[in-house]
Formats: structure tokens, C-alpha cells, sequence
């Protein structure tokens, strides 16, 4: 899950799929991050998939809070939430959502 905090108050909660974790490269570390880049998109992500609202905050490893993959036309690719299954970001259908409210050096805490 995703939550969205304004101070102690949770101003929005959503469903999310994040890294499958048997790799460096496909895992979404622990930890409190500062997000540090943000792309509205939609960017290419990998052969053929593409994604967007992306708010990055992991730097070292790749990883940031996105859409899910599309392919070049916007069709979704994998619907899948609520598992690991994603490369180590943060997967999220309401990624907007999280596009909206992030900003440059805001709090990232991944557990």
C-alpha cells in the first residue's frame, strides 16, 4: 500500500505492487529516501513498455513510484497490484495520485 501523509493525517491510501526482490536489481529497498526527480511522462521503462508519473526517490537503485507499464499506444500491459511484481518500483494505477502530491525533497519511507 501507498499512503499519502499530511503531517499525522493520511490523506490518501492506494494499492501498489512493488519489487519481486531476488536481485539488487528488482528489489525495493527499505529504508527513508527524499524524492529526488520527477517526470510526468510517459517515458520508456524497458523494451517496449513505457510508464509515467514517475516520482523517483531510491537514486542508487533505479527505484521510484510510476503507472503501470503501458505499451507505445497506452494500453496497460500488467494490471497486477497488491504482489511483487515490478523490476523494484513502486507500481501504482492511481500514480497520478502520488504524482500530484509528491514535490522535490519530500519523505519517502519504504517498509
Amino acid at each position: 500500500m501507498v499512503r499519502l501523509h499530511d503531517g499525522d493525517r493520511v490523506v490518501g491510501e492506494y494499492r501498489a505492487a512493488t519489487g519481486v526482490g531476488n536481485t539488487p536489481e528488482t528489489t525495493t529497498f527499505p529504508g527513508l529516501f527524499m524524492v529526488r526527480d520527477m517526470t510526468r511522462g510517459p517515458i520508456q521503462s524497458a523494451p517496449d513498455a513505457y510508464v509515467s508519473d514517475v516520482v523517483e526517490f531510491d537514486m542508487e537503485h533505479g527505484n521510484a513510484f510510476h503507472s503501470l507499464p503501458m505499451d507505445a499506444s497506452g494500453h496497460v500491459l500488467d494490471k497486477r497490484l497488491g504482489q511483487p511484481v515490478s523490476a523494484g518500483c513502486v507500481r501504482m494505477a492511481l500514480s497520478e495520485a502520488v504524482f500530484d502530491f509528491a514535490h522535490i525533497g519530500m519523505k519517502v519511507w519504504v517498509h
